[in-house]
């Protein structure tokens, strides 16, 4: 087996998403798990080789000579099976994680390795590491179990033995023999517990889950990956859901802007709410208005851009100085100043969502509906002032168009749900009138901010949150976002000075938003070839990352929210479109939802 410092970094599309509605972890191709943070999603990672080959911690479940794998994730469940083909024989690996309903002193993640056939020998590495530790704790095997200070125990029923700083283990496995690595958060018990037996209850699990779908349509099975990847980003016991999995992959290979996105921000979320409502699942609806409710009671109405998944709002940006980064791409950051941003439009995500709550069925408390009008007078009091715009740039506060659309929306949903008031009445025409006016720029286009050159690609979701654009402005500003931020069926967010050095790649999600605004415009044809370029962004297991390069390779941090949102609400789109053409996509999110089509009902909140 080679030394661990002779294997490269992987691509991130080499790697697939394992999770409970806690934690989460990362398996590549070749067995290695390189990213877990077992007990919560922004816990300290126990294998952290992902962001640094030599100093971070990994397990390894593998063929000790050369192999070809396959993967795919169990119909239906975030149950992933790896199949290792080598010239002795064939052999399965299911990695997966138990969610609460597995108790308190469950294993949080299963590794089980069975023969097909043949004689195929084996190798196991565990290599733990303490958060983000300098040095890694001597490792103790005894009866079964391998602990580390500070690290989880495993529970194994492989023989390991200490080479240098690895536990490693080696068998050979024929047909039908099998092997079973547990982890668990404290002591491991002596006994290794059943594998099949907890893989079958993570199943049902997870298959339960999925029957609350309301899409029958021919992308049914492409479009759940995603919900199940947009559920498996939420933390159960609060109902935050997170923007992506991992902290400081890279936007540009070699560059700064690494960010940690273990968070909740109140846009992404609400967004993700949204998808999963559109697409069925309305069991996450109370957690998450419960979170949204607490964070309201505690600030007063004025949101931070993001939280921590328990609501705290200090995330305070720290450096990991000994860790290079993926592909040698530092700083390696834990946590996120941009908490500390203002960005006004949260305000019309959470009145959007209540909109959408209500309309679905639901009922907002009178607390709810306090805090909803106190974001609208918040709206119509400070619209006009800058703020730190959507993608967070390190510059001076603008006036950004999307920042004044949203408020617009944080206005309309207020008169809707509470009835009008003749400061968010007024405020509201105001608006209307500067982001169709004195904002347009000259050559008849929206732009990223008023009196600026600039484009957005931002902009393209006015008319999905029921905006009054200028249809013509808004067409022009569809053209010029192709124009100048496409590169093919791919679509830069901006491509304007941003106040960090380097660049960054495509941004996924805005390619999805181009494929609704050219639908919203009647262009079908064009956002159909679009859209069927995007589906082949998706790796082998049909996860989607923050950010393409225009070679295709994936960057940023992964699984993102925002990309499988986009895919999940540009397939509704179509399907909404193919049915009743261009007036089927007109209106609110909370319009769209209730529409049905052949493939698809409306959802409701559960009384």
């Amino acid at each position: 087996m080679p030394v661990p410092e002779d294997r490269a970094y992987q691509p991130i599309e080499a790697y697939a998403l394992l999770g409970n509605c806690e934690g989460c972890a990362l398996v590549a191709r070749d067995g290695s798990l390189d990213w877990a943070c077992l007990e919560r999603f922004d816990a300290d990672p126990t294998f952290s080789r992902l962001l640094d080959r030599r100093r971070g911690g990994y397990f390894v479940v593998r063929p000790e000579g050369d192999y070809e794998t396959a993967r795919q994730y169990l119909s239906r469940t975030n149950i992933l099976q790896t199949t290792f083909t080598t010239a002795d024989g064939f052999v399965h690996l299911y990695d997966f994680m138990v969610g609460p309903e597995g108790g308190e002193d469950r294993p949080r993640l299963v590794r089980l390795v069975t023969g097909l056939s043949g004689l195929v020998p084996m190798v196991a590495a565990y290599r733990p590491l303490a958060g983000f530790a300098e040095t890694f704790a001597p490792l103790t095997v005894r009866e079964g179990r391998i602990t580390a200070e500070g690290c989880p125990g495993l529970s194994t029923d492989a023989r390991f033995e200490i080479e240098g700083e690895v536990g490693v283990a080696r068998f050979t496995l024929s047909g039908g023999e099998c092997h079973s690595f547990a982890l668990y958060l404290g002591e491991p018990p002596a006994t290794t517990p059943d594998a099949y037996g907890l893989m079958e209850q993570v199943r049902r699990t997870w298959s339960l889950w999925t029957k609350d779908s309301t899409y029958v349509g021919p992308l049914a099975d492409e479009l759940m990956r995603s919900a199940l990847v947009l559920k498996t980003l939420t933390y159960e016991p609060t109902g935050a859901i997170v923007a992506a999995a991992t902290t400081s992959l890279p936007e540009e290979v070699g560059g700064i802007r690494n960010w940690d996105y273990r968070f909740c921000w109140i846009r992404d979320a609400c967004l993700s709410f949204y998808v999963l409502k559109k697409f069925g699942m309305s069991r996450e609806a109370e957690g998450f208005f419960e979170f949204v409710s607490a964070l309201c009671d505690r600030e007063e109405g004025r949101l931070k851009p993001l939280y921590s998944i328990s609501g705290e709002a200090d995330l305070e940006e720290t450096v990991v100085e000994h860790f290079e980064g993926w592909r040698g791409s530092g700083p390696v950051h834990h946590g996120n100043g941009a908490a500390d941003q203002h960005q006004a439009d949260a305000y019309g995500q959470v009145l959007d969502l209540f909109y959408l709550y209500e309309r679905l069925g639901g009922t907002l408390s009178e607390g709810l509906r306090g805090h909803g009008a106190r974001l609208a007078d918040i709206s119509a009091a400070h619209w006009h002032e800058p703020d730190a715009g959507l993608w967070e740039p390190r510059k001076p506060e603008q006036r950004y168009l999307h920042a004044a659309i949203m408020n617009w929306v944080a206005l309309d949903r207020a008169i809707r749900l509470f009835g009008p008031r003749e400061t968010w009445c007024t405020e509201r025409d105001r608006i209307v009138a500067f982001v169709n006016g004195e904002a347009v720029h000259a050559d008849g286009y929206y732009p990223q901010y008023a009196g600026g050159e600039d484009v957005d690609a931002a902009l393209l979701i006015a008319p999905m949150v029921g905006f009054p654009v200028d249809e013509a402005v808004f067409a022009r500003t569809v053209d010029v976002v192709i124009e100048r931020l496409g590169h093919g069926q791919l679509v830069y967010r901006y491509k304007n000075d941003d106040g960090l050095p380097g660049k960054e790649g495509t941004f996924v999600l805005c390619a999805f938003w181009l494929v609704d605004a050219l639908l919203w415009l009647g262009r079908e044809v064009e956002a159909r070839t679009r859209f069927a370029a995007l589906r082949v962004l998706q790796n082998d297991v049909g996860l989607i990352a923050e950010q393409t390069a225009e070679d295709g390779a994936f960057l940023g941090n992964f699984p993102q929210a925002f990309s499988h949102l986009g895919l999940v609400h540009s397939a509704l789109m179509l399907d909404l479109y193919e049915h009743g053409g261009r007036s089927a996509v007109q209106g609110t999110y909370a319009d769209r939802t209730m529409r049905e089509t052949d493939t698809r009902r409306a959802p409701t909140i559960a009384a």
